[in-house]
């Protein structure tokens, strides 16, 4: 396979190449499509966003086990504390 390269992609190329002379760009860029690939396909709850109603129950599990919380003399909450303004 051959791949042509825009003016843009050919300087990130350079720059990486002079920041690790020992690699190739081959390497280089088998590492940016695999480090890609894997953003993509990220199944983690960081790169799933929540719909409303998935965050509210998400949010009400959570806080069910509020009062199993220790307290923190100035740093507590309440349920009602959260969801006060949300309504």
């Amino acid at each position: 396979m051959e791949i042509t390269l825009n003016r843009h992609a050919e300087e990130l190329l350079r720059t990486a190449l002079a920041r690790h002379p020992n690699r190739s760009a081959t390497e280089i860029l088998e590492q940016a499509l695999t480090e890609h690939v894997e953003r993509e396909t990220d199944t983690t709850a960081a790169a799933h966003k929540l719909t409303r109603a998935e965050f509210r129950t998400w949010l009400d599990q959570f806080t069910a086990y509020s009062d199993k919380i220790p307290s923190m003399a100035g740093m507590t909450f309440s349920r009602e504390m959260i969801y006060r303004d949300g309504d």
